[in-house]
């Protein structure tokens, strides 16, 4: 996956990209419909840790005491309903979901 938002970088910094937004209109498989009515399936999506789930472990000390692992949880999964941030590379094959956004006022 880093080697392809490596690439969508490239491609931005060369091409230009396109902003966008769109909404989840599927769950599984992930699928968001942009504002011009054209949806987009996983195989053109790629996505960022804002929007997955993930795990992490690790150690913590707190206040100088015994050091204890732990394991977090992140469910960041987008929803049905959600609108998302989106940056389209120049070719139009990909889309880089970059997050959840909220159009308030």
């Amino acid at each position: 996956m880093l080697e392809i938002i490596k690439q969508l970088a490239l491609d931005v910094a060369e091409n230009g990209a396109d902003f966008c937004i769109g909404m989840v209109t599927a769950e599984s498989p992930l699928t968001i419909r942009l504002e011009e009515g054209l949806e987009l399936t996983e195989e053109f999506l790629v996505l960022t840790e804002n929007v997955l789930e993930w795990e992490e472990t690790g150690t913590i000390r707190i206040n100088g005491g015994d050091w204890n692992s732990y394991r977090m949880k992140q469910d960041r999964r987008l929803r049905t309903g959600e609108a998302v941030a989106l940056l389209r590379a120049a070719d139009g094959q990909q889309y880089l979901v970059l997050g959840r956004v909220r159009k308030e006022g």
